[in-house]
C-alpha cells in the first residue's frame, strides 16, 4: 500500500498505530481523552455561541470575535478550545489549505440545551420557572425580545389542553 508520496513513505496500518500509542498515553496519564461525554467550558460554550448561523469559520476569525466581546485569547487557546468542540461532536471542520475551517454540527442544538439544563439544575432546581422569570426581568431586554418569548410560549402552548 505504501509509495513514496511527497517524499514520504505511507506505512500500512499507520493510522491504527497512531491511535494505539495514544490509547497507551492516555492509560499511563493523569489526563483524560476528550470525549462527546465530557461538560462543556465556560470558554467552550462562549464560543458556541459566536457561530452565526451555520456559516464555518477559521481559529482567526474566532479569535477575532471573541475580542471584539473584551475576551482576548491565544491564537494557540482558541485552536484547541475549536478542535476540542470537534473532537466533542458539537463543530464540523473541513480542511482549507492550511487551515480548517469549523462550523456547528447537526449534535450542536442537543448540546446547547444540555448546558440549559445544567445551569437550570444548578441554580434553579426547585422552581422550573424561575429562570425564564429572572430573563423577563432583565431591563435590557428589547419589546421585540419580549416578542420573540412570547411567541416562544404560544407556541409551547398550541395543541395542549389544560
Amino acid at each position: 500500500m505504501g509509495g513514496p508520496v511527497g517524499g514520504q513513505t505511507r506505512i500500512a496500518g499507520t493510522a491504527r498505530a497512531e491511535t494505539e500509542h495514544i490509547d497507551i498515553y492516555y492509560a499511563c496519564s493523569r489526563s483524560s481523552r476528550v470525549t462527546a461525554n465530557h461538560a462543556l467550558g465556560p470558554l467552550e460554550m462562549q464560543v458556541i455561541g459566536l457561530f452565526e448561523g451555520r456559516a464555518p469559520v477559521s481559529v482567526s476569525e474566532m479569535q477575532e470575535r471573541l475580542g471584539e466581546l473584551g475576551e482576548a485569547a491565544a491564537y494557540t487557546t482558541v485552536m484547541t478550545v475549536l478542535s476540542r468542540l470537534h473532537q466533542k461532536g458539537v463543530l464540523t471542520r473541513k480542511r482549507d489549505g492550511k487551515r480548517f475551517l469549523y462550523a456547528l454540527s447537526a449534535h450542536a442544538p442537543a448540546k446547547t440545551s444540555s448546558i440549559v439544563e445544567r445551569i437550570h439544575r444548578t441554580l434553579f432546581n426547585t422552581v422550573r420557572t424561575q429562570p425564564i422569570a429572572a430573563l423577563i426581568e432583565q431591563d435590557d431586554l428589547t419589546t421585540d425580545e419580549l416578542v420573540a418569548l412570547r411567541a416562544l410560549v404560544d407556541e409551547k402552548l398550541k395543541g395542549r389542553k389544560r
